[in-house]
């Protein structure tokens, strides 16, 4: 049985208050599906301690009868691997904190069967803390830890053995698995919900994801975190898909010519500094969205009904153009959004726009980094810059703290591309990408994950820092 040793923090055998004897089970069947439990918000193999008078595989046995219903034998059972984790200050629920050393022995089962409920027999302490079974692929187990959120002290520790079980699994399997899914699904790491300008609500989005193959999605909203808060991790269509979802944002800064955005990835939801920003750009989209409503009326006559104003000043999203498009459709004044915007929305915006719309890109990259986030420069094709101006202000904003630069868009050209990678190589820069999906009404030549010119973008560097 290989023996791994996790000592970071370099205990003795001498330093240590505690020493605990488990056993855990990796059941696989014929798909690469197992079962993790979920124990008072820590994920783990199935498994427990080794009671007085038993061997390991009699623990073994006892253990997964009592735990999931089903019934083992020793001849299914074949030794793995042996972890030895050295806990410092490790908080017990009794509320203390010693020095401690799980030795977890892991054993794996080959074999179809299921957890049968009506067999179970849980202790009074798994029933208090709600011990749930989680059915699983293997390869989709490291994407649902990293999306999972857990106010257990414990969790870390757990999380780090688990995953260097897994490392174990998919060699000892000899198929990376993990790996080969990665790369057979796609990845679009810039996409709009409803709560900007997008057309799809959360969850039609992820929905969508998970249809167009894809494997990892950012949820990057125009200047709010409303549609990425709504997420569920939990919700058994993330889990059961093992799709990772990214926190994102997409802020709007500043330029004396084209459009700048910057894409924040990783961002931390409830920084204070970073909300109480984004409800500030909302009442700006409020007044600019009303701004343009006025230089409409008086440029083309279109008016719109009292409720329908009423409607957008009151919605749960930040305003833009494309609400004022819906609004022309609706009262008859044009059949699409794009000639909406082409009638109307563009001169009007243009004639009320302010110049430099927006707030400093050294404050928006200030925001995502002091939020834990990656600041990316978001389609530089955008900016309509010269190659000269274009790198003397790349140079300004890396010094400003820019860690990444948006390399494959929907609007980008394979020559473009090139050109972008080059400079991010060049600059040391993370390297992201994604279609730029907002909705079939609002940007009807633009689809999730492939974007408009056939994105299918499969590796992206900037991945690298966001994983587990």
């Amino acid at each position: 049985m290989e023996k791994i040793v996790n000592n970071k923090y370099g205990l003795k055998d001498n330093n240590l208050d505690k020493i605990t004897n488990k056993v855990r089970v990796i059941l696989i069947d014929d798909k690469l599906n197992t079962i993790i439990v979920n124990y008072a918000n820590n994920i783990m193999f199935p498994g427990g301690k080794v009671d007085n008078g038993e061997n390991d595989e009699q623990a073994l046995i006892r253990e997964i009868k009592e735990e999931l219903g089903i019934d083992l034998s020793s001849n299914d059972i074949i030794p793995f691997i042996e972890y030895y984790n050295y806990l410092k200050d490790y908080p017990t629920r009794e509320g203390n904190i010693i020095n401690k050393l799980n030795k977890t022995k892991y054993y794996i089962v080959k074999t179809n069967k299921k957890s049968n409920l009506s067999k179970r027999v849980l202790t009074k302490s798994e029933m208090n803390n709600k011990f749930e079974i989680i059915d699983i692929n293997l390869t989709n187990i490291k994407n649902f830890l990293l999306n999972y959120r857990s106010n257990n002290p414990r969790f870390l520790s757990f999380k780090e053995e688990l995953i260097d079980v897994l490392n174990s699994i998919y060699n000892f399997l000899n198929k990376e698995e993990s790996d080969i899914n990665d790369k057979e699904k796609l990845i679009d790491l810039h996409t709009h919900t409803n709560y900007s300008d997008g057309e799809l609500s959360l969850i039609e989005l992820i929905k969508l994801a998970i249809e167009k193959n894809i494997g990892t999605i950012a949820i990057t909203d125009h200047d709010t975190l409303e549609g990425i808060k709504q997420i569920d991790r939990s919700n058994p269509l993330i889990v059961k898909s093992g799709i990772r979802v990214i926190n994102g944002i997409e802020l709007s800064a500043k330029a004396t010519k084209g459009r700048m955005h910057i894409l924040g990835y990783g961002i931390d939801l409830d920084n204070k500094e970073l909300n109480e920003k984004m409800s500030i750009l909302k009442d700006n989209s409020i007044n600019s969205v009303l701004s343009i409503m006025e230089q409409i009326k008086r440029d083309y006559g279109i008016r719109f009904r009292y409720n329908d104003i009423k409607a957008l000043v009151n919605a749960n999203h930040n305003l833009g153009r494309p609400d004022l498009a819906r609004l022309c459709i609706k009262y008859g004044y044009a059949k699409t959004v794009q000639e909406a915007f082409d009638k109307y929305l563009i001169d009007a915006y243009n004639k009320t726009r302010q110049v430099g719309k927006g707030i400093p890109y050294q404050e928006c990259i200030n925001l995502i980094l002091n939020s834990g986030g990656i600041p990316v420069l978001a389609h530089p094709k955008s900016l309509e810059l010269k190659e000269k101006e274009f790198l003397i202000l790349l140079k300004e904003m890396i010094t400003s703290g820019l860690k990444g630069i948006e390399v494959y868009h929907s609007s980008h050209t394979k020559e473009e591309m090139e050109y972008y990678l080059s400079i991010a190589n060049k600059y040391n820069l993370l390297i992201s990408g994604g279609s730029d999906y907002h909705g079939k009404t609002v940007k009807p030549e633009i689809e999730l994950g492939t974007g408009k010119n056939n994105l299918k973008i499969k590796k992206l560097t900037i991945l690298d820092s966001l994983k587990i």
